[in-house]
């Protein structure tokens, strides 16, 4: 499936040029697409008020922002999704990367102690809005969608993999209302795509679904804390289940007993303390 969602360029909207001697940015490999919210007021008294001119309004406000008073390089964001459903190109060159199935190094999700890391080596969209309490708009939650469709199938990330900020870093971002609202949006990004998933699996850190080589989120970490405590070296505490977590999961097997085949399922969590 090819790249679909409609994107206005930083170019087309007037952005700024990067700081001198930043750009081009790096080119990264995604792991994740990263949900956030942009704090602003939400309708009717939305800065965009729906419209394309006040969408790129905005994006201009965000990036004086962030390159002024964040002394960011650029835009933090790798895209804004407005109100009316208008997504704009945040950070310079991320779309030519993302539908080339990259991303660019960007300042969105920074790692803090207890979460997940590499979040700015990944896709982030910044959502019009405080969504703490209120429910985005049927275009802006469309846009969203389509956005999230399109970064998934061209970077090859699992909609498993669709994440709030909050994951990421100690904030509220991007509302408890929206992180409320993302295993419906992995499940319509996943129907789009045609994979199935249950319902656990959506949730992404129920304690019912095993963890094995490929899963992310806090309940990897937790087990990555736990190893570690026991003496068995993970790697790095990521929050990816990735070879090195998986050698651990196996030795900690063997050293209790049960058969060493990298799953963490509920014998192995019981055996770690984590059930």
């Amino acid at each position: 499936m090819p790249f679909t969602a409609k994107v206005v360029t930083a170019e087309a909207w007037g952005a700024r040029p990067p700081k001198s001697g930043t750009f081009p940015f790096q080119r990264t490999i995604p792991r994740y697409v990263i949900v956030h919210h942009t704090d602003n007021p939400n309708p009717p008294n939305d800065a965009s008020k729906g419209t394309i001119e006040g969408s790129i309004q905005l994006a201009r406000i965000i990036q004086n922002a962030h390159m002024d008073d964040n002394d960011w390089s650029d835009s933090g964001h790798n895209f804004l999704n407005t109100t009316g459903g208008f997504i704009l190109e945040g950070r310079h060159g991320s779309l030519d990367a993302v539908k080339k199935g990259f991303c660019i190094q960007s300042a969105h999700a920074a790692q803090e102690p207890g979460k997940l890391a590499n979040g700015n080596q990944s896709p982030g969209i910044e959502n019009e809005g405080n969504f703490m309490t209120f429910s985005m708009g049927q275009k802006q939650w469309q846009s969203l969608v389509e956005l999230c469709i399109s970064l998934c199938d061209s970077c090859n990330i699992s909609p498993l993999n669709i994440k709030g900020h909050r994951d990421f870093s100690n904030t509220d971002c991007p509302g408890d209302l929206l992180y409320s609202q993302l295993p419906r949006l992995r499940k319509q990004v996943a129907d789009k795509l045609g994979l199935e998933f249950t319902p656990e699996e959506l949730e992404n850190d129920s304690q019912v679904v095993d963890l094995k080589f490929g899963s992310t989120g806090s309940a990897v970490i937790k087990l990555q804390q736990r190893l570690r405590e026991g003496g068995f070296n993970p790697g790095a505490v990521d929050g990816v289940f990735g070879e090195n977590t998986q050698v651990a999961v196996k030795a900690f097997q063997h050293s209790v007993g049960l058969e060493d085949d990298g799953i963490v399922g509920i014998n192995t969590r019981t055996k770690l303390g984590l059930s």
